[in-house]
């Protein structure tokens, strides 16, 4: 069964896979199954961690349907050329006992007559914020609430979206091998285990329950955090953050001139005082972060943030092939930590930035 994302050019992977049996053991219990991909990110633990704590399917929703959540996340990583994703997408979506002749009509029209008036808002949506992001957010936002759609459902939504694009980043940059998923409904075995590998992913889906915030953050996009209060993707996305602002591979302040720079080029004016006021507590003043939000340069910057800044541009963008060749051409001024940390920097910025626009100047 042809993928239609198969004909996109994927670049050999950047990252040597490195075994870690605490990482995997983690991801099998969350997951059910292994996930061999975790491997090309556990150099980098918060970023192996978000990798799986970020999945809606597994206790994050409380009010949208799973299955409008599924077909979001194929949506988005269609729309976005994730063949790492839209392979696992597709293939959970056979083993859920979807046919291969039905999976090919959905990609081939998502947007069919015949599909619930709900779930095409919803996936007109995914594909708005994929592509315009921030500046189409109170358009995409009115629409959502005349197919009906509640401001919970709303921000559930905007998350599904969001951490897809995140994830479709992670694993496109470092270009994280997608051929062997792609095949997974063509092999034997795998036919043979479909009844067995469904009952088991469905055991480790769940729904979430309401859950109060254990703390009130204090890092930029707390405010994003905060919006979330009283629902489990506040903990999980506050988790993330957290330790993302602990890691030490990057710097705090590079880390926060990555996220102002995509802040900057989405359009995300719900973001960026937070991000702007946090660096000016790193020495950054005003002038040079104008400076560098217009030019993605400044004397002040140092030699990693000067790789790094325009990088962070760069994946704004979600082409496979040029970004992973501008990754590759990294990886030989990087250590491996500073690049797969600064992959999972910038792509949680083009994620955050999605959910804040949507979420943070909720009505």
């Amino acid at each position: 069964m042809a993928s239609a994302l198969e004909h996109i050019a994927w670049e050999t992977c950047l990252i040597d896979p490195r075994p870690d049996r605490a990482l995997e053991s983690y991801a099998r219990r969350k997951m059910g199954m292994p996930v061999p991909a975790i491997r090309y990110f556990a150099s980098v633990p918060w970023l192996a961690r978000a990798v799986l704590d970020l999945h809606p399917e597994h206790g994050l929703l409380i009010h949208l349907d799973q299955n409008v959540a599924d077909i979001l996340t194929l949506v988005v990583s269609q729309e976005n050329s994730c063949r790492f994703c839209y392979a696992v997408q597709r293939a959970l979506l056979w083993i859920q006992g979807m046919s291969e002749a039905r999976i090919q009509r959905v990609e081939q029209d998502l947007t069919r007559a015949d599909r619930a008036p709900r779930t095409v808002a919803a996936i007109a949506f995914g594909r708005s914020q994929s592509r315009v992001g921030p500046a189409g957010a109170r358009e995409a936002r009115q629409a959502l609430r005349r197919a009906g759609f509640g401001d919970d459902e709303m921000k559930e939504i905007a998350f599904v979206v969001a951490t897809t694009d995140f994830l479709n980043r992670a694993h496109t940059i470092p270009a994280i091998p997608a051929r062997r998923l792609e095949r997974i409904p063509d092999q034997v075995h795998m036919r043979l285990l479909r009844p067995l590998i469904k009952r088991i992913l469905a055991r480790h889906r769940s729904r979430g329950r309401a859950s109060p915030l254990e703390r009130a953050p204090s890092y930029p996009y707390a405010s994003l955090v905060k919006a979330y209060a009283g629902s489990p993707i506040a903990s999980a996305l506050g988790q993330t953050i957290d330790e993302m602002w602990a890691s030490s591979h990057l710097t705090r302040r590079c880390k926060l001139l990555m996220l102002a720079v995509v802040a900057r080029g989405l359009g995300c004016e719900v973001c960026a005082p937070e991000i702007g006021e946090a660096l000016q507590r790193e020495g950054l003043n005003e002038p040079a972060l104008t400076q560098v939000l217009t030019h993605l340069d400044a004397p002040e910057l140092d030699d990693i943030e000067r790789l790094l800044v325009p990088f962070a541009r760069e994946t704004i963008s979600s082409e496979p092939g040029p970004l992973q060749r501008r990754a590759r051409a990294l990886r030989d001024r990087l250590s491996v930590l500073q690049l797969l940390e600064a992959i999972g920097v910038a792509s949680l910025a083009n994620g955050l930035c999605r959910m804040g626009a949507m979420v943070m100047d909720h009505p």
